[in-house]
């Protein structure tokens, strides 16, 4: 009997990661596993506990490059106990596997802004609680903001609710990264309809217009540096298009990297140090991923 054993989870062997990140590349997973739900998901961790077994829980994959030949072991909460989403009043109770297109939706059948900033980022709830999504343009607004408590486990399998107060978002992160998040509660605000769909409609065509959409990538590769944008350092340093394979630094933003057709993991990694060196080299600044390099 396999140590997994027992356990009402979706279990895939060797299951390619290229097909789970937005980047669409990767190697492969020795076991993807995707519990049923909390009491699945707590079984599983504790079982990894006691056996030292290391694991990575994926959301969308949005904001992932996985590098190694072989991960051994995902965790992905994609059954549809941990995509639920519910309203209560002017609040939004997301589950972690919710994705933002979804959690937009709900909030915009139901009268509620504050989101529309989020409008096109393809992530799930968690791993945007996790990084604290956002955007700079025109000011800078963070999904943290609006999070009212957080559902996260612990490694022991243990469940909590994070009040507000617990909280800790800062730019491009958090203080979740060491816990298993399983969902949250937004607090929005009523809004006409009429005026989150022309919101939405803004960032959506501001991402169209300044990012390369056009081919699979992570979004932005690198946090901006004390206020400077790191494209704009990139492209400084003469960068744009700059390809190794077929990983290639956008010739429309600096800061993504795209895949052109089968980018190589290893190629997207040699990118990624040839701008931080680059810019290094030009102006003393040390660039730092924004994406999870596993």
């Amino acid at each position: 009997m396999s140590w997994f054993g027992g356990l009402k989870a979706k279990v895939l062997v060797n299951e390619s990661l290229a097909k789970h990140t937005t980047l669409k590349s990767g190697h492969g997973a020795g076991l993807w596993i995707e519990p049923f739900d909390k009491e699945d998901l707590r079984a599983l961790i504790k079982r990894c506990r006691s056996l030292r077994k290391k694991y990575f829980i994926l959301g969308l994959g949005s904001k992932v490059l996985f590098k190694r030949k072989k991960v051994p072991l995902v965790i992905h909460l994609g059954s549809d106990n941990f995509k639920r989403c519910a309203l209560e009043g002017s609040d939004i109770i997301a589950s972690a596997g919710v994705s933002l297109n979804r959690l937009l939706a709900v909030a915009y059948e139901n009268g509620l802004g504050g989101l529309e900033f989020l409008s096109g980022i393809p992530a799930s709830v968690g791993g945007a609680l996790a990084l604290n999504a956002g955007v700079g343009w025109p000011v800078r607004l963070d999904i943290g903001t609006f999070v009212y408590e957080v559902e996260v486990m612990d490694r022991l399998g243990r469940v909590r609710t994070l009040s507000q107060k617990e909280l800790k978002f800062k730019y491009r992160g958090s203080n979740l990264k060491s816990r298993v998040i399983l969902g949250a509660r937004f607090r929005l605000f009523k809004k006409r309809k009429k005026n989150i769909r022309i919101k939405m409609d803004k960032f959506w065509d501001y991402r169209k217009t300044t990012q390369d959409l056009g081919y699979p990538s992570a979004g932005c590769v690198f946090k901006n540096y004390n206020g400077q944008p790191s494209g704009r350092l990139i492209d400084l340093c003469g960068l744009k298009g700059s390809r190794i394979g077929d990983a290639q630094i956008s010739a429309k933003h600096g800061n993504f990297i795209i895949n052109l057709a089968n980018a190589d993991s290893k190629d997207i990694v040699s990118l990624i140090k040839l701008a931080q060196r680059k810019v290094r080299a030009k102006f003393g600044i040390k660039l730092e991923p924004e994406i999870q390099i596993i």
